[in-house]
C-alpha cells in the first residue's frame, strides 16, 4: 500500500478498503466493527452511525451537502436494521462563506431532519482560516433503535437468495460529476433521499426472509456487492443487463467513461432475500416513489466468487476498480 494518502483511498474503491481494514480498522477491533458496517447495531438495542460529507459542488440538481448529510446518515441507520431517532450536527466551515448559503444548507438540513422524523440533538462548530477548507464540511452522528423482527446477517446468506437494488443505479455520482464539469446532463438528479419507506416496503413485503442491505453510496452499487460477498462463503451472479440505468445517467457515463454500477448513488440500495419473497419485494418498492425501477439483479451462488453475466450469458468476475473514478462525491 502507497505510504502517503491520496484522494483514491477515500473513493470507495481498493485502495479505501485496504486503507480501512489494514490501518484503521485492526487498531479498533471488535465483534461489533469486524463487519466493517456503515452504521453499528449494539448488544443494547441502539444502532449508530456516524459519517462526514465533503461534496463539491455544494449545491447540484435534487438536493445539496445538508439534505444529503442527513438523508445519508439516517439511511446508514436505516441499513443496519435501525429506526432513526436522533442526529448530530457538526460544521466546519470555512472563513469567507457566506450567511445567506450557511442558512440555505441549514435549513435543508432542519427540513429532511423534519421529513425524517428525527431530531437534531447536539453539535459543534467550528471556522477554519481561508483555504483550509472548501467552503463547508459537515460531520453527523445517528442514533436509533433496532427494528423488532428484521434479521440482518450476511451469515443467513444460501444460494439461491436473490439480489435486489431499489431503484435506478448511478444517479448521484453522475449527477455530480455533469454539474462540476458544466455538463448538459438533461433531467438528471441526484436521487438523494431518505429511504425510510422504501426500508419499510421490503420489511412488510419480506420479513424474517430479508437477510441483509445496503446503500449503494460509495463505490455504487457493483462496489457493495463485491463488499457484502467478500467476506462471507457465498458468492453471487449478477445479470448486468437487469441493471436499472436511466438515459442521462448512461449517456454521461459514456461520456465521463464511467461504468454507472460502480457510481454512488444516495438514494437506492441493494438487498438480499430469500428467492421466495424477491418478487414480492420489487413489487412493494415499485409502489415507493424514486423506486419504481427496482428490481432483481442477481443471485447468492456457493462459489465464493462475484461473477457478471451478459445478456449472452458470457460471465467474468467482478473486478472494482483500485483507485477513485468519483472523488468528493458524498
Amino acid at each position: 500500500m502507497s505510504e502517503i494518502i491520496t484522494l483514491a483511498h477515500g473513493g470507495g474503491g481498493k485502495l479505501q478498503n485496504d486503507l480501512i481494514r489494514n490501518e484503521i480498522a485492526k487498531r479498533f477491533a471488535n465483534d461489533i466493527l469486524a463487519g466493517l458496517p456503515d452504521g453499528a447495531a449494539t448488544p443494547e438495542g441502539l444502532v449508530i452511525s456516524s459519517d462526514s460529507f465533503v461534496v463539491t459542488p455544494r449545491f447540484f440538481p435534487g438536493g445539496n451537502i445538508g439534505k444529503l448529510a442527513v438523508a445519508g446518515t439516517v439511511n446508514d441507520i436505516l441499513m443496519a436494521g435501525g429506526i432513526p431517532k436522533y442526529l448530530t450536527c457538526s460544521l466546519i466551515i470555512e472563513e469567507g462563506l457566506a450567511i445567506g448559503e450557511l442558512r440555505q444548507i441549514l435549513d435543508s438540513m432542519q427540513q429532511e431532519a423534519a421529513g425524517a422524523g428525527v431530531m437534531i440533538v447536539t453539535g459543534d462548530t467550528k471556522v477554519v482560516p481561508q483555504g483550509s477548507g472548501d467552503g463547508i464540511y459537515i460531520n453527523t452522528a445517528g442514533v436509533g433503535f433496532k427494528r423488532s423482527g428484521m434479521m440482518l446477517d450476511r451469515n443467513r446468506f444460501t444460494p439461491g437468495d436473490k439480489i435486489i437494488v431499489s431503484g435506478n443505479i448511478g444517479e448521484h455520482g453522475l449527477c455530480i460529476m455533469a454539474n462540476r464539469y458544466n455538463l448538459d446532463c438533461g433531467k438528471l438528479e441526484s436521487d438523494c433521499k431518505v429511504l425510510t419507506p422504501a426500508v419499510e416496503a421490503v420489511f412488510n413485503a419480506a420479513g424474517e426472509e430479508l437477510k441483509f442491505m445496503r446503500d449503494a453510496t460509495r463505490g455504487g452499487v457493483l462496489g457493495i456487492v463485491d463488499e457484502i460477498f467478500e467476506s462471507t462463503p457465498c458468492g453471487a451472479v449478477i445479470q448486468e443487463d437487469a441493471l436499472p440505468v436511466s438515459k442521462e445517467v448512461n449517456a454521461i457515463a459514456k461520456l465521463l467513461g464511467i461504468e454507472p454500477g460502480f457510481a454512488a448513488c444516495e438514494g437506492c440500495f441493494v438487498a438480499v432475500a430469500g428467492s421466495g419473497a424477491a418478487d414480492a419485494c420489487v413489487k412493494a418498492l415499485q409502489n415507493i416513489p424514486g423506486c419504481g425501477n427496482a428490481a432483481v439483479i442477481g443471485t447468492v451462488s456457493a462459489s465464493g466468487a462475484v461473477v457478471l453475466q451478459n445478456q449472452w450469458g458470457a460471465a467474468r468476475k467482478l473486478t472494482v476498480p483500485a483507485g477513485d473514478q468519483l472523488p468528493r462525491i458524498c
